[in-house]
């Protein structure tokens, strides 16, 4: 319920004063105030927020505002914050207007030397609040500095490199590449285990295709041999025989006409083909009926 409140409060902060930056999500916003005096409120998010109320701080310090003391915005709604009925959004708009209408001014140096302000650091960041290492890291610089690194690359290049953040991405970077490196070495190691391989599966692959030739020749035979017994080639056969005993049959009768055959030599010889005829007749005409020779070509 908490961070749902919390979610709620940061959108209405978003969408009533839509120049917001966040500094750190669910943290820190900067809300810019103006452009020409490089003024802004940033926006603190105490640990149990909301809570507690937010702590409002105007920057640059040194300002001067009926609402700013010590740099730290006091408004009235502050002090009675309730989560369930304070507005964020709201609170920091109304903030807004009111800077509009009477912007803070610098104060001059007689004020700063009778409030300190020369010697007395940034309003501090609300206690438990987890902060960004690299935001730490540019907070603790001085103004000289931080004008070093905007001016000098080389310094700002040692600077980027001297952070955590850099440093453990280096590391990472360098593990990884170790590992790759081990990882190729593993992989070279195997080079003649796979030369190997690969010479024994070229071996293969010439025998099987020999050993394919090969059973396509048979195949090629095995169907010319079925072939000779397809339905078409046995009727064609059958036919043939059945038309040569017919023949013979009739070359006997002739010869008989003739005179070349006695009466028993042709009644012996005539019958026996007659009979044979007959016989193919009968088959090639129950085949022919019952289609018991089924072509499969």
């Amino acid at each position: 319920m908490t961070q749902e409140l919390k979610r709620q409060q940061i959108n209405s902060l978003l969408t009533h004063n839509p120049s917001t930056v966040v500094a750190v999500d669910g943290q820190i916003y900067e809300v810019p105030l103006s452009s020409e005096d490089n003024t802004f409120l940033l926006i603190n998010l105490p640990a149990h927020f909301p809570e507690e109320p937010p702590v409002i701080t105007l920057s640059p310090t040194g300002m001067r505002h009926p609402w700013v003391e010590g740099d730290v915005i006091m408004h009235d709604a502050l002090p009675s914050w309730q989560p369930q009925h304070s507005n964020l959004g709201l609170l920091v708009k109304s903030i807004r207007d009111e800077f509009s209408v009477r912007p803070p001014a610098k104060k001059n140096a007689n004020e700063q030397q009778t409030e300190g302000y020369n010697s007395r650091p940034p309003p501090p960041i609300p206690a438990n609040i987890p902060i960004n290492p690299e935001y730490n890291a540019i907070a603790n610089l001085s103004h000289e500095e931080m004008e070093e690194l905007l001016h000098n690359e080389t310094a700002f290049e040692i600077f980027f490199e001297s952070l955590d953040r850099v440093k453990n991405l280096k590391t990472f970077q360098e593990e990884l590449r170790s590992g790759n490196e081990i990882l190729a070495h593993k992989n070279l190691s195997r080079e003649d285990q796979l030369l190997k391989l690969r010479s024994e599966v070229e071996g293969l692959e010439s025998q099987f295709k020999l050993e394919k030739i090969e059973f396509e020749k048979k195949e090629k035979l095995q169907n010319e041999a079925f072939h000779r017994f397809s339905a078409s080639t046995v009727l064609t056969r059958l036919k043939a025989s059945a038309y040569e005993s017919d023949e013979l049959s009739e070359s006997v009768a002739q010869s008989f006409l003739d005179g070349n055959l006695d009466n028993e030599s042709f009644v012996k010889q005539f019958r026996e083909f007659r009979k044979v005829y007959h016989l193919r007749e009968s088959k090639l005409e129950r085949a022919q009926k019952d289609n018991l020779f089924v072509s499969s070509y």
